[in-house]
């Protein structure tokens, strides 16, 4: 790999266990399982880590950037002094050799005085899941968490810590999708949408399930409001897919193709430590590259599932956008690290990019609003 910076996102999926039962979640059956990660297994994770990156660096003369992504089930429901002393155990052992960075994905729904100074000074970044509008995420005994969680946001905006947001688009919001929008606008909050995906649980998902065309018209609505409004970053993916339409717009070259043996880029850490590239069936143990708390990492990354993962990627990119007209300026992420789950097919096996016609369709509003700024990118990029 060329650049002398390189990231790679390390999701931990430190327990299952939470104190909500969203109706969409792909880890419904295992909210009740309070089995965790140890500190003992982390420390052998950051260990492994540091000793294969920290080798890497000085083979390829990079800087390596580690970013955790504390995840669940409910991440917070972890006693505050386990991530006191792991984040204590991280920050010896990689001391700084190695960047390193921990953001939290969490619900909300627990936000004592302990927990407020965790999020404060213990995480760089702050992931709040919540709809908006839609009832679906709710608690054990069925009631909707939005009231509560709001609250909670604001408690955390107002002390400055930095957040971020995400909602799932399913037919319960689909139809309020400026109310979401404004919601996060009022707060000037960046947030993401997610578009419901099979869980692969039979009947889970089917009463809020989205087609593809409500769903491609929620993003274009979002596209608009943003234009008009005055967040000033779009909410994501749009954020990506407006990069990708500004290079279009101004014949400028994009990433290439990102070949995951010179570098993954996500890893998925699962509770019992088996490790998956993302894009491929998460939680399948024949998926799983290795176990992070005892295979060296450069086993897993060299060993015949790792192998397979890369090829399955390089399927889905030669299958999808070899022919695209964005393909040059998007280098084909948008396919590469995406689960089969997450987007529909054309019922050919061959998987839709919900990225492709929304691109289109920003390209169009941008081309229309702004042609002194296309204009600009163009004469930035001819003077490169």
């Amino acid at each position: 790999m060329n650049s002398t910076t390189r990231t790679l996102q390390i999701v931990v999926k430190v327990s299952k266990f939470c104190n909500l039962r969203c109706k969409y979640c792909y880890e419904y059956p295992e909210l009740g399982n309070r089995a965790a990660m140890s500190l003992s297994q982390l420390t052998a994770m950051y260990r492994n880590l540091h000793d294969h990156f920290v080798a890497a660096d000085e083979r390829d003369g990079a800087h390596t950037a580690l970013e955790f992504i504390w995840h669940g089930g409910e991440p917070l429901m972890q006693p505050v002094q386990f991530y006191r002393q792991t984040l204590a155990d991280q920050a010896e052992i990689f001391g700084s050799r190695l960047a390193i960075s921990n953001s939290v994905q969490t619900n909300l729904m627990l936000l004592d005085d302990e927990r407020r100074e965790l999020l404060t000074d213990g995480f760089d970044t702050v992931g709040v899941s919540l709809d908006v509008v839609g009832g679906l995420r709710v608690n054990l005994a069925g009631r909707d968490s939005q009231q509560r969680v709001t609250a909670n946001l604001d408690a955390l905006v107002a002390a400055g810590v930095p957040v971020g947001c995400i909602s799932v688009l399913t037919a319960q919001n689909i139809h309020a999708v400026e109310e979401v929008f404004r919601f996060f606008e009022s707060r000037n909050l960046n947030f993401r949408v997610l578009p419901l995906f099979d869980t692969g649980e039979p009947g889970q998902t089917t009463p809020f399930e989205v087609t593809m065309e409500q769903e491609l018209t929620a993003l274009a609505q979002l596209v608009d409001l943003w234009l008009t409004g005055n967040l000033q970053r779009p909410p994501a993916p749009l954020d990506n897919f407006v990069q990708i339409a500004a290079r279009y717009l101004a014949d400028a070259q994009g990433p290439e193709y990102q070949d995951r043996r010179e570098w993954l880029p996500v890893v998925l850490v699962n509770t019992d430590g088996s490790c998956f590239t993302y894009g491929e069936p998460y939680g399948e143990p024949d998926w799983s590259i290795g176990n992070i708390f005892t295979d060296p990492f450069a086993e897993m990354l060299s060993g015949e599932v790792f192998e397979r993962c890369a090829v399955e990627a390089e399927r889905r990119v030669a299958r999808n956008c070899l022919s695209c007209q964005f393909f040059d300026v998007c280098g084909g992420s948008l396919l590469a690290e995406t689960e089969a789950r997450e987007r529909d097919e054309d019922g050919h096996g061959t998987l839709l990019c919900t990225g492709r016609p929304v691109i289109a369709y920003i390209a169009e509003q941008l081309r229309g609003r702004v042609p002194a700024t296309v204009e600009q990118w163009r004469a930035t990029h001819a003077n490169a």
